[in-house]
């Protein structure tokens, strides 16, 4: 029974962490809303339609990209421990009991070995682009290079949390960590 107390301790972190990366995707489509209307505005309203000189605002089709990307990374982790990543279920659907598990492992090894690496290297091309920056908003290149890293770090984490869950008994295997989800993937 120890390791379903780990599992829990896992467990309300998991979800203390959902809360802080459903918070920053909210800003960060709040943040990205401002900057696609600022810059359809600008364009299409007081660039072509006034008889002003208006100059257009390149930084901020810089800016929507880098927050669509940024959402994308930041939520991959809440859509894995939803259950909402696509996956091939004709295979496991099928499968039971032990067997289930085994392939369960199977998959979510190669899946770690995978995150693992594009953690090791993405820090690596982090690191080796220091000097690049953005050409309008002048960031700097590991910041955006890190992007992906806290995405898959937090992906990482939420696999974890369910490979406990599923080693405790707690968390059916590819079930997901939130709960049960109906048929259109809501809880």
């Amino acid at each position: 029974m120890q390791i379903a107390s780990v599992y829990n301790v896992l467990k309300s972190f998991s979800d203390w962490l959902e809360n802080v990366v459903k918070f920053i995707t909210a800003i960060l489509i709040l943040l990205c809303s401002i900057t696609v209307f600022l810059q359809v505005v600008n364009r299409y309203i007081l660039v072509k339609q006034t008889l002003f000189e208006w100059e257009s605002i390149s930084w901020t089709d810089e800016l929507a990209r880098l927050l669509m990307v940024s959402l994308a990374y930041f939520a991959m982790g809440m859509c894995y421990k939803h259950g909402q990543l696509s996956r091939a279920d004709m295979v496991y659907t099928r499968l039971k009991g032990c067997s289930k598990k085994v392939l369960y492992y199977i998959e979510t090894v190669l899946m770690s070995i995978f995150l693992i690496a594009a953690i090791k290297y993405g820090i690596e091309f982090a690191s080796v682009n220091v000097i690049y920056r953005t050409e309008s908003l002048n960031i700097p290149g590991n910041i955006l290079y890190l992007i992906p890293v806290i995405g898959f770090v937090i992906m990482l984490y939420q696999m974890f949390v369910e490979v406990i869950g599923v080693a405790s008994g707690q968390v059916e295997p590819f079930a997901c960590v939130a709960g049960e989800i109906d048929e259109k993937g809501a809880e």
